[in-house]
């Protein structure tokens, strides 16, 4: 069954707060700036979490952003917080062609991160999910079969499909580091992803850090 990669951006000011929940759904967030409360639990910038069951904001500095990843129909509009001192902007949306998201088979909602030192170039290499990036610093590009990203900066995402080969570089006078959402095979949960045919054991590789793996289960039903 098909299924999209939905990215926004929200934002939320001092007190501003969700007047109803988000439903459920597959969903990732990410703090860039300032804190806030997500169903009850504070969250700091830098700071992620799963929100799947359904999602609570609350606005607890100046103004706050979040990143927020989810997995939904194509058919149905992504969603928006709803109440005052909240604004939500949908950044981008791909449909996931590379994955047989079948009713009832389990897969991964991922959030984690890759930087990379000034200079480097990385190896072709493909991954066994597609996802959504987004830039947090640096300047980043890439290219890959359909998809070309030149010159990116702080919060621009892009979509890399999985399956394609992808080159990435960024600045050679500053280190780029960027998020991912990404929907993978549950095989991968606490794992890197990437293959690459180079086998050099002294090339110097981009450092990862995981931040959240969230297991979903695809329903049965269209909901």
């Amino acid at each position: 069954m098909p299924y999209n990669i939905n990215f926004c951006q929200d934002q939320i000011t001092a007190g501003g707060a969700t007047a109803a929940p988000l439903g459920p759904l597959p969903r990732l967030l990410y703090v860039r700036d300032g804190e806030v409360e997500v169903n009850g639990s504070v969250l700091r910038a830098g700071e992620s979490a799963a929100a799947s069951a359904g999602c609570e904001i609350q606005g607890r500095a100046e103004w706050s952003q979040i990143w927020r990843w989810e997995v939904d129909l194509p058919n149905k509009p992504q969603t928006a917080l709803q109440g005052d001192g909240l604004l939500t902007i949908r950044r981008m949306s791909r449909l996931i062609t590379t994955l047989d998201l079948a009713r009832g088979s389990e897969w991964l909602l991922r959030l984690d991160q890759i930087t990379s030192r000034a200079g480097h170039i990385s190896d072709p290499h493909t991954h066994p999910g597609p996802g959504i990036r987004c830039l947090l610093r640096g300047t980043f590009n890439i290219e890959q079969s359909g998809e070309r990203y030149r010159s990116g900066v702080p919060g621009e995402p892009w979509w890399e499909s999985g399956g394609d080969e992808v080159v990435f570089w960024g600045s050679e006078t500053m280190e780029a580091s960027f998020l991912r959402g990404m929907v993978l095979p549950v095989d991968c949960a606490g794992s890197p992803t990437g293959n690459t045919s180079t086998t050099d054991p002294n090339r110097q590789r981009a450092r990862w850090t995981l931040h959240v793996d969230e297991r979903f289960t695809v329903p049965d039903s269209d909901r």
